[in-house]
C-alpha cells in the first residue's frame, strides 16, 4: 500500500540557491539511509552532481527565456514522498517503482532523482524532480489537486506490480483537524439572542 505526498522546495532565508538545492538532495542521498548509495537512481542527471545540474538548468532557463523570478518565490525542485507498507516490497523494487512514478509523472520532460530510504520500518522513496524542463524553456507548474493526480499514478503503478493500495483515502486527517466552518462553529461566542435565551431558560 503506497501513500504519496507532494512538496515544493523553495529557497530558505540566509541560503543561496545552490545551498538550498544541495541541502534537499543531500538528505535524500544520505548513505546511512540508502544502503551506502546503492538505492539511488536518476533520470537525465548524475546523482553525484544533481544539485549542480539542477542549478545549471535554472541558469540556462533564465538565459534562454529572459524570465526571472524573485529569489524567494522560485520553486527549486519538487519532491514526491512515496511510502510502502512494511514487508510488502523490497528496497530494490521500491526504487524501480519510484523511478516509474518519476517517469510517468514528469513524462520524461524533467530530470529527477529517486532515493529509497530503508532506515524506518517502512521503505519509502524520495523523488526530487527539477522544476525546469530538460530543454530549459519551461517550468513545471504545480496545479490544483496535483497530490491526487500523483496518488492515482502511484496507485496504477502499484497495482501493476501486485501491491496493495489505499481503497478509500480520507481527505481529512482522521478527525484531528476541522474545516473552517466547524472550527468557527465551535469557537464563536454566543450571539445576543442565544445569551438572552439561556438567561430566560
Amino acid at each position: 500500500m503506497a501513500t504519496t505526498r507532494h512538496f515544493t522546495r523553495h529557497i530558505n532565508s540566509g541560503e543561496t540557491i545552490a545551498e538550498a538545492i544541495k541541502d534537499c538532495t543531500d538528505y535524500g542521498k544520505n548513505p546511512d539511509k540508502t544502503r551506502g548509495g546503492e538505492l539511488i537512481s536518476a533520470y537525465e542527471c548524475d546523482p553525484a552532481t544533481v544539485d549542480a545540474e539542477f542549478l545549471l538548468s535554472k541558469s540556462k532557463y533564465k538565459a534562454i527565456t529572459g524570465r526571472t523570478q524573485k529569489w524567494d518565490e522560485d520553486i527549486l525542485c519538487y519532491q514526491i514522498r512515496q511510502s510502502f507498507l512494511p514487508g510488502e516490497v523490497t528496497p530494490e523494487e521500491a526504487n524501480r517503482i519510484g523511478y516509474e512514478l518519476g517517469m510517468s509523472w514528469t513524462k520524461g520532460n524533467h530530470a529527477f532523482l529517486v532515493t529509497t530510504h530503508i532506515d524506518k520500518a517502512h521503505i519509502h522513496n524520495h523523488i526530487y524532480y527539477n522544476s525546469t524542463s530538460l530543454d530549459c524553456t519551461r517550468k513545471f507548474r504545480n496545479f490544483w489537486n496535483s497530490s491526487f493526480a500523483i496518488r492515482r499514478v502511484s496507485d496504477r503503478i502499484c497495482l501493476e506490480h501486485g501491491l496493495s493500495i489505499v481503497k478509500n483515502p480520507k481527505p481529512r486527517s482522521k478527525g484531528k483537524f476541522k474545516n473552517y466552518g466547524e472550527w468557527l462553529g465551535d469557537n464563536k461566542p454566543p450571539t445576543f439572542q442565544e445569551r438572552l435565551r439561556a438567561q430566560i431558560d
